[in-house]
């Protein structure tokens, strides 16, 4: 099964090897409190710890390459390899190496590509030009950390001790040219002008300790010293650090034009929260006891990238955007407070949406193994026996054969206590009330209004002529307070009314239409030609010039991912209206299963107090 516009990308590089210890999944919690990310809803059957994988097997479809025994992380410029890419390709392999599927051969290109192209102190130059040429030199700290990170974990996963071998010999390197003999980090074996916080790597430095043992204490000075560094850069209102700064931790700019959480600054809160989540250390405690309390109170939106380090957008840069990097770094933090756990949830589904390209999906695969649980401690891990996750849905979720009535959505039209049905644009079907209920109403969300703007809402109510008397009720916004008519319909008449309103709020708010009755049966339709025993119409409703955000949706893996305003009820429909399946989700995201649909064409929809959307799909 595929989908229109989308071809998916199914078990690359599936080349067998070792057996691995930690196979994935692991998706547990690390202690310290911490927790990790969970499906937004009960009725999502898909794990995030799937969700990531897929998103691992498209970026080794998309970035990574092999020539002969060598291989490469391709960065933006394709033409390019930068040795931070080599590292997170390296501690990929390691962590999504599974009980079907060992990327051992694949950590063994990329390790040996390194190996390539090192410098007169073993330390790769910091960019290749593909497999033929330096084409930036000097060593960058960050690379050289996680790549001899990566090498220590492939010691635990699959038991060689040629990476215990290789670590402990990159360690040393890394020891005497990219740090200081205080501790203090430097940016590269050859430059230390300027200092980066995300180049700051505590949880790594309590690794390498168990590799260099001789030089346990300096590992130790080097973590309390950079922790030092990393309290003084970060701003004391948001939490947030700068991408360069100087020996003290005064923020600085670098290289850049501008002072802000850039590129440099977004791998320092995921290296926060890794160190957190292992080791406990109370500085860690400190910095994202900060920073995740702002998150926290940010919408994924407001997650942006070159941002001012105290949030505001005027730091001179001219790509201010929430994208993967800044979501999946920033979200991490959340892991630090149960109390974060829905906006955690949320933002990686947010995160699993943003748009590909090499730096973005490298931190959306760096965090996401964070948050989902699936970058544990492999010195000191029990091995989690790794299962496949059931792919059925809990029983309140399935959809039931029996006759109890689903209301579908469909069109944006909702109602409590009746049932709806032939949905349109513009018209539905008002059916037999539901349960106890005394009253049918249904209502529309028509779209969203903005302060000081005029909106006029016009529409035409009609009582069949074979109809019985009724009230027929219309009015705009939930409070009633606003072009609130009654009309006492008999068969065979029709009332018309036009409503001008202009908001007053300061915010943008919805324009509703309600309408109920206390009668019998009735349609609300655009064409009065279209008409029932005892049916009520209405039609024209028109004049609206702005209309709700849609909510995002793409289709992938099998799934319609959708992202959520607010608290949604969703609905899978054949082209008949009838729900196939139907879901309700917390604001964030979910995955709307589609296996075992046959080829056609549907619809989605999605009901909430922000709006109704539907979305007409094909299954191919």
């Amino acid at each position: 099964m595929k989908f229109l516009h989308y071809v998916a990308v199914l078990g690359l590089f599936a080349v067998a090897g070792a057996s691995v210890k930690f196979p994935y999944p692991q998706a547990h919690t690390y202690g310290n409190n911490t927790i990790i990310a969970k499906p937004v809803s009960v009725c999502t059957s898909v794990s995030p710890s799937a969700q990531l994988k897929n998103q691992f097997l498209s970026y080794l479809s998309n970035y990574y390459t092999e020539s002969g025994n060598y291989a490469r992380i391709k960065f933006d410029d394709v033409n390019y390899t930068v040795s931070e890419g080599i590292g997170y390709g390296m501690i990929f392999m390691v962590y999504f190496s599974d009980n079907t599927t060992s990327y051992q051969s694949q950590f063994d290109r990329l390790w040996a590509y390194y190996q390539n192209y090192t410098d007169g102190n073993g330390l790769m130059h910091w960019k290749i030009q593909g497999f033929n040429s330096v084409n930036q030199s000097g060593s960058a700290t960050d690379a050289d950390e996680d790549v001899a990170f990566a090498l220590a974990m492939a010691y635990y996963q699959w038991g060689d001790s040629k990476y215990q071998t290789a670590a402990a010999s990159l360690i040393a390197k890394i020891r005497s040219n990219d740090f200081n003999s205080d501790g203090m980090h430097k940016p590269g074996d050859q430059w230390d002008n300027v200092k980066n916080p995300s180049y700051v790597s505590p949880a790594a430095y309590e690794i390498f300790k168990f590799f260099d043992t001789s030089n346990s204490s300096f590992w130790s000075s080097a973590v309390s010293k950079n922790y030092s560094l990393l309290q003084s850069n970060q701003n004391s209102s948001t939490g947030l650090p700068s991408g360069w700064c100087t020996s003290s931790g005064q923020p600085t700019n670098g290289n850049n034009s501008f002072i802000a959480f850039d590129y440099d600054a977004s791998r320092a809160p995921w290296r926060w929260a890794w160190s957190y989540a292992w080791y406990g250390h109370s500085q860690a405690s400190s910095l994202l006891n900060k920073l995740s309390t702002w998150v926290n109170s940010q919408l994924v939106t407001q997650l942006k990238i070159n941002m001012c380090v105290d949030g505001s957008t005027n730091c001179g840069s001219n790509s201010i955007e929430s994208d993967g990097t800044s979501i999946g770094s920033l979200s991490s933090t959340l892991i630090y407070n149960s109390s974060y756990q829905d906006k955690l949830n949320s933002n990686f589904q947010s995160l699993l949406l943003q748009n590909p390209g090499y730096y973005h999906s490298s931190l959306r695969l760096l965090t996401g193994l964070l948050v989902t649980g699936n970058f544990q401690n492999f010195a000191t891990a029990t091995p989690v026996t790794a299962t496949s996750s059931s792919s059925s849905l809990p029983e309140e979720c399935q959809v039931s054969s029996s006759s109890t009535y689903v209301n579908s959505g469909a069109y944006g039209w909702n109602s409590e206590t009746v049932e709806l049905s032939e949905e349109s644009a513009d018209g539905v079907k008002i059916g037999n009330l539901i349960g106890s209920a005394s009253r049918r109403w249904v209502t529309k969300v028509l779209g969203t209004v903005s302060a000081g703007v005029t909106y006029t809402v016009s529409f035409e109510l009609c009582e069949d002529a074979g109809g019985e008397a009724q009230d027929a009720h219309f009015l705009i916004n939930n409070s009633g307070e606003i072009c609130d008519y009654k009309y006492d319909l008999s068969g065979g008449t029709c009332a018309q009314a036009s409503c001008t309103y202009t908001s007053t709020n300061t915010q943008s708010d919805t324009l509703n239409l309600w309408l109920w009755d206390w009668g019998g049966v009735f349609t609300i339709s655009k064409l009065l030609a279209y008409s029932n025993q005892g049916d009520t119409l209405i039609s024209g409703i028109n004049s609206l010039t702005k209309f709700a955000s849609s909510p995002e949706i793409f289709l992938t893996d099998g799934y319609a991912h959708l992202v959520l305003q607010a608290y949604s009820n969703v609905s899978l429909l054949d082209v008949q209206g009838r729900v196939i399946r139907n879901f309700t989700a917390k604001a964030g995201s979910l995955a709307l299963p589609l296996n075992g649909i046959s080829k056609g064409f549907y619809m989605i929809s999605i009901r909430s107090a922000l709006g109704n959307n539907v979305y007409r799909i094909q299954i191919k």
